[in-house]
């Protein structure tokens, strides 16, 4: 075949080069390792599929709802990514030089789209059960082959439940096998030229236990502390790692592909603190928490009895105590001058002409330069790792700059923006050492990081000019060169 991207959700070079990996390790050593950087805000691989940006797809995690001021949408779909401008998606670039296109799992790719090939629909956009959904798959057929290999169609924590960590290990490696091997038996079937995979069982292990990830990497392979670490993680760690490992090789020399891409939506890092940065604004005067005084006490009394909220409870200095009771998962009160939101790496200017907030138009600039400021000195003062920029000035002529926040907080993604209240930043009370998955949703000690993976054939990398961009839209990119796309 003349092209395969793997695309591995979640997957952190740092992560897979402390493990036993040799076909990565031989990959990293033959390949061009491009210095990427994420955007925290933004959906990856709507990115590599698209060869554009949120300004002009809209594609955020969250979106804000214009006729709701402060309530947003996590929902995204192909869809929506269809009415892009110049939308041309990465497959459509091969296929209209004749080559036969095999698209497996990719994320936002639902429903199955007519190709020259087959097409089996990703996750995303609103589709997260675990069972095969309808229309997953183009041609018709595709869904019995898929049925005979096995093939798991998704794993969510939190939607699903598991009795035990060796029963849900063993469930992610069913998935990636089965989806390898799925690959493969289709790709040879249909004699594809361009195919495009994406495993997500690598991510759901490092959403959940990231923390542990972190205490083996730190210290080397061959050490005896590590050789020696309780628990039963370093074994399950250890064996997803050579099942991803025997899972590239399978693909590189059953397909042997002339070029190829290894790539990643985003990094996962240490998922260490949360912010609330509604509860910054507050302090800082931009808006208000508020609510009655029965729904204070009821809500109050709660909050206490919930263990998160105890663990919590420990960094909070006393005289916060009531405050912090008060906030916690309350709503801003009237018209706030900004506001921003869970999964939120930014703050949204609450103008007139966007949410028919109280702030003019004329007025949006100095609010962002205000809210930077106010900001970044207060996270110097307190010694945060984060920054504020201003963000969607920076877009301004984009069809849909209206969506993105006015201010971007950047920072590497140990902190991931939560609902907190009044004492708007602290420690996740999660990460720590992982006993139980009772309870557990899809993200616990690990979060999503700037530094995804985007690797290449040195003939392919050779392709890029100093004016293509350092991010993931580098893969749509560089597809649209080798098959003369202008």
């Amino acid at each position: 075949m003349k092209q395969l991207i793997i695309g591995i959700d979640g997957g952190t070079a740092e992560v897979f080069d402390a493990f036993d990996m040799p076909f990565w390790h031989s990959l990293r050593k033959s390949d061009v390792t491009f210095d990427v950087t994420e955007d925290l805000n933004q959906r990856g691989w709507v990115k590599m599929l698209s060869g554009l940006g949120a300004e002009t797809t809209g594609a955020l995690y969250m979106r804000p709802l214009f006729d709701s001021p402060g309530d947003f949408t996590i929902s995204y779909s192909y869809k929506d990514l269809s009415r892009s401008p110049n939308f041309r998606p990465i497959w459509r670039l091969a296929e209209d030089t004749g080559a036969r296109i095999g698209m497996m799992n990719v994320p936002t790719t639902s429903p199955a789209q007519s190709v020259n090939g087959f097409y089996v629909s990703g996750g995303g956009g609103g589709i997260m059960q675990g069972g095969m959904p309808p229309n997953i798959g183009y041609p018709e057929d595709v869904s019995k082959l898929l049925e005979d290999h096995g093939y798991i169609f998704d794993t969510r924590l939190g939607a699903q439940t598991f009795p035990s960590f060796s029963a849900l290990t063993e469930n992610l490696t069913q998935m990636m096998s089965a989806r390898a091997r799925s690959f493969v038996a289709l790709a040879r079937k249909h004699e594809i030229d361009f195919g495009f995979v994406a495993f997500r069982a690598t991510t759901v292990l490092f959403f959940l236990a990231m923390s542990e990830i972190a205490q083996v990497m730190r210290m080397p392979a061959d050490h005896q502390n590590r050789k020696s670490w309780s628990g039963p993680w370093l074994a399950m760690i250890n064996e997803h790692m050579k099942v991803l490992d025997d899972t590239l090789a399978l693909l590189f020399n059953e397909l042997q592909p002339e070029h190829h891409i290894v790539t990643s939506d985003h990094s996962i890092v240490p998922w260490t603190h949360d912010v609330d940065f509604n509860g910054f604004l507050a302090e800082a005067g931009y808006s208000q928490f508020g609510s009655k005084t029965s729904t204070f006490l009821k809500s109050s009394a709660k909050l206490a009895l919930r263990p998160k909220f105890r663990t919590q409870a420990t960094d909070i200095p006393l005289r916060d105590i009531l405050p912090a009771l008060a906030t916690v998962g309350g709503k801003i009160k009237g018209r706030p001058r900004a506001f921003s939101n869970t999964y939120v790496h930014g703050i949204y200017i609450n103008d007139h002409e966007r949410f028919g907030g109280p702030v003019p138009v004329s007025d949006v600039a100095a609010e962002t330069d205000s809210i930077v400021d106010s900001f970044n000195w207060l996270a110097l003062q307190r010694q945060l790792p984060m920054k504020a920029v201003r963000y969607r000035s920076e877009f301004s002529s984009a069809p849909c700059a209206d969506a993105l926040p006015d201010v971007s907080i950047l920072q590497s993604g140990n902190t991931f923006p939560s609902v907190l209240g009044s004492h708007w930043y602290r420690k996740n009370p999660n990460f720590g050492p992982v006993t139980s998955l009772s309870g557990i949703g899809g993200m616990h000690t690990g979060q999503k990081g700037i530094k995804p993976i985007l690797m290449t054939d040195p003939a392919l990398a050779a392709l890029k000019s100093d004016e293509d961009p350092t991010d993931l839209r580098l893969v749509h990119r560089l597809t649209a060169k080798l098959y003369g796309v202008a």
